[in-house]
């Protein structure tokens, strides 16, 4: 079982990896395609008509991880029955969050676009009409959360992946058909094509969910005390995520303050780089998540900790993978994607991406605290924390002048995040050894990071040359920090089923 459960997890990891792949190529290619056949101003209403409809529905991602939470949960245990009215729960709740979205979309929001946004008189029909367009495309993604949720639970992660890349495509499509727009209004045909794209891959999503899992198919044995347990998860899961929000978007007002435009792009150039770096590294974490959860619903606590400790090792091995050479290289890396750098921005990324090694553990903690169903102390201490960096921030700046002192604070309150929810699990799970999960998962992996940076870093120093200095990093990274997970990581079993597999791929 272990061994079976151990190569999912590998395969599902390999799944989510090139999922991630294909939609971040697609997506950059698709966005730029938007801009170029919209144009800057079209584009602009596009993006804010749309954003304020995402401000709406912000619920959605809590709700979206407290369903899958609840659904591992009820699997790991095994009772069909209570399966069942989980599933039916969880219906009601998003049925009844999309009605919120709804109403609030079409009072407060209308009166937003109408009356606060500052848009050219002529395009304000174009905007209303894109406006109602998004909060249908809304609407499909929050009734698609618990078929999606459900498809995660039960490790289907190629059809996940499948999912997320026709998503793409389709969405490549809406880009690609602009021009059949051309002679009327190609901002509302747009809208139009996106939110046709939106309702699909709801219904796939809904189609394939009730086609393999009996428990999708119940829509009506919803159950009170799930639904109590569900919106009190929420509850403090939506303070937790609201106050790590604003400390993101906050950084970002605290240095327009300080430094005006100028840092303004380096804080936002920062919190792109480090949010795609975190969205690789964040495929390990995906793919454990549901077994750990199932595993400590099973009662098999030894196996949940053997999970989280292999979770926070391999995500932060792939981080460093990703990061060692964009922190030896990031000028050249700043320079090759943009053509004006702006000051501060290659000190910006590089303490990012460190902090962003810190979050990644605290998320596999995350894990852990939620799968015992008690999140009121991750959500109060945690979030507190993220709101606390905002004044402190703003003394800093106000004391150093250093802007960079913003992104070292950042770095300073993930670490004590990370020793704080260490703890948090260990009081609520006793068998958790915190000192264990930060000899494995944090302190071995860290001090092969160190040493794949320091021969990156020889590297750097001995080849001349932008693209072929560039080049030998990223080779020097990998290959070191492959050789040594390979020689003081990777059990012998896994050891084995790779030589295996490579010498049958051989022949």
């Amino acid at each position: 079982h272990m061994y079976s459960s151990d190569r999912r997890i590998a395969r599902n990891t390999l799944y989510l990896y090139g999922r991630m792949l294909l939609t971040v190529w697609i997506s950059l290619y698709t966005s730029r395609l938007v801009l170029e056949r919209l144009g800057v101003d079209d584009y602009g209403v596009y993006s804010v008509v749309g954003g304020i409809v995402t401000i709406l529905s912000f619920l959605n991602g809590t709700m979206s991880s407290a369903t899958s939470r609840f659904i591992s949960y009820e699997l790991g245990r095994g009772d069909t029955g209570r399966l069942h009215r989980t599933f039916a729960s969880s219906m009601k709740v998003h049925i009844a969050l999309a009605a919120i979205v709804l109403l609030l979309a079409e009072t407060a929001g209308l009166w937003y676009v109408n009356s606060r946004l500052v848009i050219d008189p002529a395009r304000l029909s174009a905007a209303n009409a894109t406006y109602q367009l998004s909060i249908v495309a809304a609407m499909a993604a929050i009734i698609q959360v618990p078929y999606s949720a459900a498809i995660m639970s039960h490790e289907r992660m190629d059809a996940y992946a499948a999912i997320a890349v026709v998503n793409v495509l389709l969405k490549l499509g809406a880009a690609l058909g602009i021009a059949l727009f051309a002679t009327s209004d190609s901002l509302t045909g747009y809208a139009a094509l996106m939110t046709v794209a939106a309702i699909a891959v709801a219904a796939v999503y809904a189609a394939y969910a009730w086609r393999h899992f009996p428990e999708c198919r119940t829509v009506r044995a919803s159950d009170r005390g799930i639904l109590r347990d569900m919106l009190a998860f929420c509850g403090w899961d939506v303070y937790g995520n609201l106050c790590y929000t604003s400390r993101v978007q906050g950084t970002i007002v605290v240095l327009n303050r300080f430094g005006g435009t100028a840092l303004n792009a380096a804080g936002s150039l920062t919190l792109t780089v480090g949010a795609t770096v975190t969205a690789f590294a964040s495929t390990v974490v995906s793919a454990f998540r549901p077994q750990i959860i199932k595993e400590y619903a099973a009662g098999a606590y030894g196996r949940t900790l053997s999970l989280l400790n292999n979770a926070a090792r391999y995500s932060t091995l792939l981080m460093g993978l990703l990061i060692v050479p964009a922190i030896v290289e990031m000028d050249t890396l700043l320079g090759i994607w943009l053509v004006d750098v702006p000051p501060y921005t290659s000190a910006f990324c590089r303490l990012c991406l460190i902090a962003a090694c810190g979050e990644l553990l605290n998320t596999v903690l995350a894990i852990g605290i939620h799968a015992t169903g008690q999140v009121f102390r991750i959500s109060l201490i945690s979030g507190t924390i993220y709101l606390l960096e905002l004044p402190a921030m703003w003394l800093l700046l106000r004391h150093t002048g250093h802007p960079a002192a913003v992104y070292a604070l950042h770095l300073a309150a993930v670490s004590a995040i990370l020793v704080v929810n260490t703890f948090i699990l260990r009081h609520q799970m006793r068998q958790f050894s915190p000192a264990r999960f930060l000899w494995r998962g944090v302190l071995q992996p860290g001090a092969m990071i160190c040493v794949s940076y320091a021969a990156t870093l020889a590297v750097a120093c001995a080849v001349p040359g932008t693209w072929l200095r560039l080049a030998a990093c990223l080779s020097a990274s990998s290959a070191t920090l492959c050789a040594l997970t390979w020689l003081f990581i990777l059990p012998a079993d896994a050891k084995n089923s790779i030589t295996h597999r490579l010498r049958t791929w051989v022949k």
